[in-house]
């Protein structure tokens, strides 16, 4: 059973998948060349997820000899209910999915959902320690107050924010800014 790692709204999810190793160079290839295309829009899309990443490891610290298998590490931080997040891979990417996991042991397919979330559970690693900045705040949130902060130190720069309201470029940060104050304290992206 999953051991959900949480701090806040934020969830922690490790997932560790045998492979055969012969599989590691082409695997790794596939990711380097998705890193080099940049984010994929269905996942910038994904406004819920923090962090997510794979790695394939063929070798751990202190290993005299190559290992048995490869191995296919998912490390991903996310706003919401663990079914939900893994879910939203299923549906949104499957065809992602079998190209990312589809070289690991068990891989059932990424459709229909349950058998892949009860295999993203076997390989699911207990988290001993989580910690998340601002455990409150959703991603789409801290985006927003960043873009929030930008736009005031490209119309107001140093302004004291006492004093800003009398700033003759107020007006203009505020319209600027408005979609993302709006967007504060909304419940928009817990789930896919």
């Amino acid at each position: 059973m999953t051991v959900t790692a949480r701090s806040g709204r934020s969830t922690a999810l490790t997932v560790l998948s045998p492979m055969p190793r012969l599989w590691a160079g082409p695997l790794r290839a596939i990711l380097y060349v998705r890193k080099l295309l940049g984010p994929a829009r269905d996942l910038q899309r994904m406004s819920f997820i923090h962090f997510a990443h794979w790695s394939v490891i063929t070798r751990f610290p202190g290993q005299q000899r190559p290992a048995r298998y490869a191995y296919l590490l998912f490390r991903s931080d996310f706003n919401g209910d663990w079914d939900e997040y893994i879910d939203a891979f299923s549906i949104v990417i499957p065809k992602r999915m079998a190209l990312i996991w589809g070289w690991s042991y068990g891989y059932p397919g990424a459709l229909p959902p349950e058998p892949f979330r009860r295999y993203i559970r076997r390989n699911d690693l207990p988290v001993d320690h989580y910690w998340s900045a601002y455990p409150e705040s959703s991603v789409s949130e801290i985006a927003s107050a960043l873009r929030v902060r930008d736009k005031y130190r490209e119309h107001l720069g140093d302004t004291d924010p006492a004093d800003a309201p009398a700033h003759p470029a107020w007006g203009r940060f505020l319209t600027d800014v408005q979609g993302d104050l709006h967007a504060w304290g909304h419940d928009d992206d817990t789930a896919a």
